[in-house]
């Protein structure tokens, strides 16, 4: 026998028993095949599932605020700010208050009034962290315009409903819908018509037309002043509210409302504009009792102050 070789001995002989037996092994194995094959054409083998990943933009987290540049030396400072109506003023404040150094964003309000539904009635303010802080993690609900988005309501206020978060160059600016909800087409009015434009030296200026109209200096709302604004702080416990007023001896006991991390501590109304502070007792009575408002005569990076 050479190596590598095997032989097969043949035992017995051929007949029809033997072929008989390989005839059913044969088809034995041929059915399971068979039907396995069949089963392959009739019944094609159900598709795997996977979750579509959600896909989120990356979101840079910086201040929502501007720092406006100051003047001055010794214990007094000055700065210039534009309101969201455009009006300008003249601030002279103590030094170790520190206002530039706390930035300072807009609020103003309005109205949208839509064929055959009620008027109604919306904040915009500035979130502390833009649209980070919208967010909080979230994904976006949709896109209503370009420079428009819609984010689901803050966590923990059940009471909140959607957002609307509006880009306007580097300002991200919040309306904070109700928990009913506004209708699409009123969103959609929004959207369109509220106009934002930044001013050289970093504030925003606001606008609006058709069913959209914004809340004028002064106006009330069940006692709360809801014409434009500026905010100082935020970050920390001290906050200076300043809102101009056209008549101080009409506001009665008017009030402004903050974020839920800031309570009113003290206000004072004169020489046309409005001031509420929040925060430590020394701060508080410095910039009620010192801070000087004054309106602009021109629209140029340092204005006229009006006598």
């Amino acid at each position: 026998m050479d190596a590598g070789q095997v032989d097969i001995v043949e035992q017995g002989p051929r007949g029809p028993r033997r072929m008989g037996l390989l005839t059913i092994l044969v088809a034995l194995v041929a059915v399971p095949l068979v039907a396995s094959l069949a089963d392959r054409e009739t019944n094609p083998p159900d598709p795997v599932v996977t979750a579509a990943p959600v896909i989120r933009e990356a979101i840079n987290v910086k201040a929502n605020a501007v720092y406006p540049r100051e003047s001055g030396a010794g214990g007094t400072r000055t700065l210039w700010v534009t309101f969201p109506d455009g009006s300008r003023a003249q601030i002279d404040y103590p030094t170790d208050l520190s206002l530039a150094a706390l930035g300072t964003r807009p609020y103003t309000s309005g109205t949208v009034t839509v064929s055959g539904e009620a008027e109604e009635f919306r904040s915009l303010t500035a979130p502390l962290y833009g649209e980070a802080e919208t967010a909080a993690g979230r994904p976006m609900i949709r896109r209503l315009v370009d420079d428009v988005t819609l984010w689901p309501g803050p966590l923990g206020l059940d009471g909140a409903g959607s957002v609307l978060l509006f880009a306007f160059g580097d300002w991200r600016l919040a309306l904070q819908d109700e928990h009913t909800g506004m209708t699409f087409e009123q969103r959609l009015a929004w959207a369109k018509h509220l106009r934002g434009r930044p001013t050289p030296d970093g504030f925003l200026t606001l606008s609006a037309d058709g069913p959209v109209r914004l809340s004028r200096p002064g106006e009330l709302r069940d006692g709360v002043l809801v014409g434009p604004q500026l905010w100082f702080g935020g970050l920390s416990r001290r906050m200076l509210v300043l809102a101009p007023v056209p008549d101080c001896a009409r506001l009665g006991r008017a009030s402004v409302v903050l974020d839920p991390r800031h309570t009113i501590a003290g206000s004072t109304c004169r020489d046309g504009f409005y001031l509420a502070a929040s925060g430590d007792p020394g701060f508080v009575r410095g910039a009620l009792s010192q801070v000087r408002v004054r309106t602009c005569e021109t629209t140029g990076p340092i204005c006229t102050s009006r006598p």
